[in-house]
């Protein structure tokens, strides 16, 4: 009997890497039988599939958030700039205007956006790895949160994320073969992440750091290249610059708001956590890194390339990744690791372009394996994200955003122009109302008045926001329709708490 017991403890132990063995040999059949096209689109059916699902079972129980209000905002009127530069206002324009305003529109153009950045990723990484170094990857990228799970929805840092890609392609293109159109869109891409962000500036900085460095820089100057990358850039940047000396100022506001005064400690601390959250975003490629058992060798190839574009890589990669941590020493600023969103569509030619690491079929067989094991994880636990963002949300008011508008709507008889009101519900209002924009003065000045003579208003107060709700009431003693409403959201039997509002809707004149 114990032997008996012994192999079926035995048998128990087989079983699972029998089964691991039998999945990985399936995916080097997969990988060795299909091109390269259509094995990466088949990984990007997938991911926009699995994304897509994830995204409409986890957020079933809120509303669009309260970023997507600030950008529909924007895209009501076509400008040079906004609050941040203007290409997120752009794309919301471009896209609302095929599509409705919906939850599923809003998470089908988070996950095309962040598809579109992995697939010119997969152009990059192929211009440099083989084809399984190129695929390893590509799985790691798509294992960094910022491509999936943190991209909740658009917004400036996403927005970023496939042009920075398309600039680094060009840019390196145009640094091995000098070609006229390879600089000309480099420069091109690199001034559109800068119309996504500001934090572009750091992609500039690594860019002119690379086009310093290696053997090829005579070469490299003494052709019409960097030049050509300084026109386009100078080109498509030109109408913003124009707008930020005549008119920038909500874009002056957002940056000083997000300076912040501290004393040298604090700031190191602050670039220190910057740091280690970056780590912490791609933990999956490292992982994969660690599993491929790299040598001495291979580390000291990877800590510092001997390859020239391979060392191009690695300044493009390092410089945006460390400059914002050292500027923030100096000038301290509201520094996140989120902000790193674009940064890493290199990091797998840093980690996997070496020839000293040995990655074949079975390697990226396995890396697309752990790839669809996480999705699938993440997949299946949509449910649950979804019940605590309805639960224990930190947004208490995103549930409710729609409810709001519509019955704000139907108070007021007639399209909202103008909407004002306790932040946390009003920020989140714009999506839900087609041409309403937040009132930025208060109800009582004199161009609160003049916004209501023409338009009329729509005040909403939480019921804690006293200062809020007598406002409100000084406008119901004069006739303003008013209502007292409390809302509570339901999802796979689980509910919010009740939150209580008082909607005003103010007659023009």
């Amino acid at each position: 009997m114990a032997i008996a017991g012994s192999d079926a403890n035995s048998r128990s132990v087989r079983w699972p890497a029998a089964l691991a063995e039998r999945l990985v040999g399936a995916g080097v059949r997969f990988l060795s039988d299909r091109s390269d096209a259509t094995i990466v689109a088949s990984v990007l059916a997938f991911f926009v599939a699995a994304w897509m699902l994830f995204w409409e079972i986890s957020t079933a129980s809120v509303d669009v958030h309260y970023d997507a209000s600030e950008a529909i905002v924007w895209a009501q009127h076509f400008a040079f700039g906004y609050k941040h530069p203007p290409l997120t206002g752009w794309l919301f324009a471009l896209w609302f205007w095929i599509f409705p305003r919906q939850q599923w529109a809003m998470n089908m153009l988070t996950v095309a956006t962040c598809v579109v950045a992995l697939a010119v990723s997969w152009r990059l990484l192929r211009d440099h790895l083989d084809r399984h170094r190129a695929l390893v990857g590509l799985f790691a990228l798509i294992l960094i949160p910022l491509y999936d799970v943190k991209a909740e929805v658009l917004n400036a840092n996403t927005v970023m994320i496939p042009v920075w890609a398309a600039a680094l392609l060009f840019y390196l293109r145009a640094r091995r073969g000098l070609g006229p159109i390879d600089a000309f869109l480099a420069g091109a891409f690199a001034s559109l992440a800068m119309l996504g962000k500001y934090w572009a500036v750091f992609l500039f900085a690594g860019m002119a750091v690379a086009s310093l460095a290696g053997p090829g820089v005579r070469r490299f100057w003494r052709s019409p290249a960097p030049y050509l990358m300084a026109a386009a850039a100078a080109i498509v940047l030109a109408p913003h610059v124009w707008w930020m000396l005549t008119q920038s100022g909500a874009s002056i506001e957002f940056a000083e708001s997000v300076v912040n005064r501290m004393p040298f400690s604090a700031a190191l601390l602050r670039s220190a956590n910057y740091f280690l959250g970056s780590v912490a975003y791609v933990i999956g490629p490292l992982i994969f890194f660690a599993a491929l058992r790299p040598r001495r060798a291979a580390l000291t190839d990877t800590v510092w390339p001997t390859e020239e574009l391979r060392r191009q890589a690695w300044f493009l990669l390092l410089v945006p990744l460390v400059l914002p941590a050292l500027a923030n020493l100096v000038i301290p600023y509201r520094l996140t690791a989120a902000w790193t969103s674009p940064n890493w569509a290199l990091l797998p030619i840093v980690l996997y372009g070496s020839s000293a690491l040995l990655i074949d079929e079975r390697a990226s067989a396995r890396a697309g394996l752990a790839t669809l094991a996480v999705t699938l994880a993440i997949l299946i636990a949509s449910p649950v994200v979804a019940i605590v963002r309805l639960t224990h949300g930190p947004d208490p008011y995103r549930a409710h955003f729609r409810e709001v508008a519509e019955i704000g709507a139907s108070l007021a008889g007639r399209p909202v122009a103008w909407i004002w009101g306790s932040q946390g519900i009003v920020s989140g209002l714009p999506f839900y109302l087609p041409e309403a924009r937040p009132l930025l003065a208060g109800p009582l000045s004199a161009e609160g008045r003049a916004a209501i003579a023409a338009h009329g208003l729509l005040i909403v107060c939480t019921s804690s926001d006293e200062s809020c709700r007598q406002t409100a009431e000084s406008f119901a003693r004069t006739g303003a329709a008013s209502k007292d409403v409390t809302l509570t959201r339901s999802f796979l039997g689980f509910s919010s708490p009740p939150v209580s509002f008082e909607v005003t809707a103010v007659p023009p004149g």
